[in-house]
Order: structure tokens, then C-alpha cells, then sequence
């Protein structure tokens, strides 16, 4: 099977030979496994689009490894990340690098059958190139709003690591790249072989989610004041009983328009908002300090343990003593 990984300008370097590392330890395995004489081993190789080597984000030129042949399409192509959707994520626009030369030969390919895949910010070229088209996406959480700001008619799923479509596969995150590499490995060459590469390289078997890893980003590129009187008040008060209603009245709006300017504003309801500071709020105390976690869940200004832990794992997707166990 044959995979190529296309490296563009200002790409993620890593992952491009993170790639190669894993697929060619897959490689190893599979032998160590079925002897010599296996056939479902991988061609992985790094290719261009002109064949011309690129300069990534970190200045280190990449070469690549194989000429382009446009005359034979690859079995998966992996579409390289950039640094700029997630370093820019409250733009209103982004550039995708060589977006232009790269979006006929990905269509072209994606016509005669292969399985088109990117990680991390990749899934911003797969929008722009019209590839996503009726499907669901995934990226880097911190990149979520301004792909849903970009691409409004596209369904985002930025819980998920691994969002498989069939003929198009992303991936989130920076380091999902292994996540996807042994994804690949499992369809290519089977379960075994790839749980065989992540023991040898001594990884996680493949993760489904990456909100364990979200930071909550508040929305304050806004310019209603009386909104960001309101998000600043929640902020300093979190602790407390807080009423929404005496919140409007705080910052002078009736209750209605209050909850809809409010969520126009920052994306998200007024109770919302508060939920996820307190869980940020539990989230650093979990890192940070050895306090008991009811005692911690308390300092948020939460009662109802039971409560809090279900809406800590709704937004984590694991609970308070695996975070801590994850991120202590």
C-alpha cells in the first residue's frame, strides 16, 4: 500500500517524520509478527507538489523523500499541518499555504479512489480544497471557532481525534498525527500489528478524544460592553450562588435580551460560561494540588458532587480522578 504525505510550506516539521517513524516501525512489526514474506507492509514516502523542497514553520527545510508521479495516484494521501490556523485562531480569515497549486492534484486523486487524510490543522486545506463537502471534520480544539467561523456549512466535531468519513479522515490536535498513523496501520495492516507499533514506540493506542486537552478559550473579541462587564463579573464571582437574572439587571439589560446578546457575543449561554470556569477552576486545581477532589469540586462553589462530576466529564469526556491521574 502506498501512502504519501504532502509537506507544504510553513508545515508542522515533526509530524511529517513522526509519520514516517511510525509507519516505518509498523513496517518492523509486521515482519517481527508474520515473518519475511508479509505483503501488507507500507511505501511511505514525503512528497511535494512541485517537487521543490518547503520550508516549515520552524525553518527547517524539508525535503522530499520521492518525485511526485501524477500519473499514478497514491492508496492515502496525509495532508500536513499548519501552525497559522492555531496561532490565529480569533482571525477572520487564514492562508493556506500553496492551497492553489495543491487542490487540483488532491481532487484529481480523491476521484480515482484514494483515501484523502490530514491531522491537526490539515482539515483547514481539505475545507478550502471543497473536500469536506457533506462530511465531518475534526482539528485542533484551540482552531475550533474559527473553522466553524470559516466554514459555517460544515459539521466540526472537535471532541473527536479521529473522525473517519470513509474517503476522508481527520484528525485533531498537534500531536495527533501518531494517533493517526496508527489508525492507518489498523485499516492497513490490522489491529495487532498496530497495537505491536504503539507498545514499540511506546504510545498510547489510538486516543478517541482530544477534549481532556481543552483549555477553555473565552470569547472577549466582542464589542458589546455590557457582555464583557457580565463575562468579568463571572470570572471574579464564580465561587458564588449567582442568579442570571440578577446578572442582567448587573449590567442593566432585561433578562431576555441579556441571555441572547450574551450568547450572540461569546458563543455560549450564560450558564455555560460559568460552568466551564468552574470546571477550569477544578481543572488547574487538579493539576496543581493535592486537596481531595470533593474539597476542590466545593471551591468552585458546587454542592452536588455527583452534578459537578457530570458536567466535569461532559466537557473533559473523562472524570476529575483520571484527569488528575492524566494531567497531575
Amino acid at each position: 500500500m502506498k501512502i504519501v504525505i504532502l509537506a507544504t510550506n510553513k508545515c508542522v516539521v515533526s509530524a511529517l517524520y513522526g509519520i514516517l517513524d511510525v509507519i516505518y516501525a509498523a513496517n518492523y512489526c509486521a515482519i517481527e509478527r508474520y515473518g519475511d514474506g508479509i505483503k501488507d507492509t507500507l511505501d511511505c514516502q514525503i512528497v511535494t507538489i512541485d517537487d521543490k523542497p518547503v520550508l516549515g514553520y520552524n525553518g527547517i527545510q524539508v525535503m522530499p523523500t520521492q518525485l511526485l508521479n501524477h500519473q499514478s495516484v497514491p492508496d492515502i494521501i496525509v495532508v500536513s499541518s499548519s501552525v497559522k490556523p492555531v496561532l490565529d485562531c480569533c482571525a477572520e480569515s487564514v492562508t493556506m499555504e500553496q492551497k492553489d497549486e495543491v487542490e487540483p492534484w488532491l481532487k484529481y486523486c480523491y476521484e480515482q479512489g484514494t483515501i484523502i487524510t490530514s491531522y491537526c490543522t490539515g482539515s483547514f486545506l481539505l475545507a478550502e480544497c471543497g473536500l469536506l463537502a457533506k462530511k465531518i471534520a475534526t482539528t485542533h480544539w484551540r482552531s475550533a471557532d474559527l473553522f466553524r467561523k470559516l466554514y459555517p456549512f460544515i459539521r466540526l466535531d472537535s471532541d473527536q481525534l479521529i473522525v473517519d468519513n470513509g474517503d476522508v479522515i481527520c484528525s485533531g490536535g498537534a500531536t495527533a498525527y501518531i494517533d493517526l498513523a496508527l489508525y492507518l496501520i489498523e485499516k492497513s495492516i490490522g489491529r495487532e500489528v498496530a497495537t505491536d507499533c504503539a507498545k514499540l514506540m511506546v504510545f498510547d493506542p489510538v486516543r478517541q478524544k482530544q477534549s481532556p486537552y481543552v483549555s477553555f478559550q473565552s470569547q472577549k473579541k466582542h464589542e458589546d460592553q455590557a457582555i464583557l462587564k457580565a463575562q468579568e463579573w463571572l470570572e471574579g464571582h464564580f465561587k458564588q450562588s449567582i442568579s442570571i437574572e440578577r446578572l442582567a439587571e448587573y449590567v442593566g439589560l432585561g433578562s431576555r435580551t441579556f441571555k441572547r446578546r450574551f450568547k450572540l457575543a461569546t458563543n455560549e449561554t450564560p450558564i455555560s460560561y460559568l460552568q466551564r470556569i468552574r470546571v477550569e477552576h477544578v481543572k488547574a486545581k487538579l493539576e496543581n494540588s493535592t486537596d481531595p477532589i470533593n474539597k476542590i469540586i466545593w471551591s468552585a462553589g458546587y454542592e452536588d458532587i455527583s452534578s459537578f462530576r457530570q458536567l466535569f466529564k461532559k466537557f473533559t469526556g473523562i472524570t476529575p480522578k483520571e484527569y488528575r491521574i492524566k494531567f497531575a
